[in-house]
């Protein structure tokens, strides 16, 4: 299947999977593409009869993802595009350390990483700075994905823009930056007010939800990407950044590696960031026993 071809279905499969909070993550082709059609197709077949029924379908939907989102090859791309890109390299610290959080099973962290690296992100393309009059109100910062003036690039990449930006924009609007009020907790309570300001004590961490806060950001980073002109399908710079995530990462999510060592290596990484500071004195065993 072409490229065009999953152009032209994306904007039929994408609504129908943000009943339930996701959409079609920008690596899925080929195969995993067709299998997402046939789940879509069975879901409007057979439409939830109540609450264990939907969330039957969110099950499917997750597994089909969990590869994209689980993949030490996926996420050290995006960590390599993300310190290249503007807007999104000033909280590229964050975005790695919510992956590292992921592989390390630390799903509520991962999730809070995610949501304040987001805000801060939207808050840069709006040109807002701290210390600087007139942030952006709520209402604008929502709206900043489907405010974003596209790069004319060709045919093919503008369409591709466009899909990214229709189902990012719905994403934050319905789900991550619903308001409480309207929002549909019944099946998730990954919602930004009720995360950050502490509404409730719910599972806002399930896998479930990173995997789809996580996929967005994936849509986020190549859209911004793509605007800025940093975008790029294979890794061709700095494949240094790139190699030592993909083998640290694998070692990572498989758990063989000792705490000690893996907080070395997560600070050295981390330290390739422009806005990372790294901490002068950790509370650790050998600081306690020096004392």
């Amino acid at each position: 299947m072409s490229q065009q071809q999953r152009l032209n279905e994306y904007p039929a499969l994408t609504p129908v999977l943000m009943d339930y909070g996701w959409f079609v993550a920008p690596y899925i082709n080929g195969g995993e593409h067709e299998r997402i059609k046939t789940l879509v197709t069975y879901i409007q077949a057979n439409p939830p009869s109540d609450g264990a029924a939907k969330r039957a379908i969110e099950d499917k939907i997750h597994k089909e993802f969990l590869d994209v989102a689980f993949s030490a090859q996926v996420r050290a791309r995006y960590v390599w595009l993300a310190l290249r890109t503007p807007h999104i390299s000033d909280y590229s610290h964050l975005y790695e350390s919510a992956v590292l959080a992921y592989y390390k099973r630390e799903y509520a962290a991962a999730v809070c990483l995610l949501l304040v690296a987001l805000e801060g992100v939207l808050l840069s393309i709006n040109g807002w700075r701290v210390g600087q009059p007139n942030k952006p109100s709520f209402p604008k910062l929502k709206a900043t994905i489907a405010n974003l003036t596209l790069a004319n690039i060709n045919p093919e990449m503008n369409a591709v823009q466009s899909a990214f930006r229709d189902a990012l924009s719905a994403f934050i609007d319905r789900w991550i930056y619903a308001h409480t009020s309207n929002a549909d907790f019944t099946l998730s309570v990954l919602n930004r007010h009720y995360v950050l300001h502490g509404m409730d004590a719910g599972n806002f961490y399930r896998p479930h939800d990173f995997h789809r806060l996580l996929l967005g950001f994936d849509l986020l980073i190549d859209l911004i990407a793509m605007i800025n002109g940093t975008y790029r399908v294979m890794v061709e710079a700095d494949i240094d950044k790139y190699e030592e995530r993909r083998k640290f990462y694998d070692q990572l999510r498989s758990g063989a590696l000792q705490v000690g060592f893996a907080g070395d290596r997560e600070q050295e990484l981390l330290g390739q960031h422009p806005n990372y500071v790294r901490p002068m004195m950790e509370a650790c065993v050998e600081l306690r026993i020096n004392r």
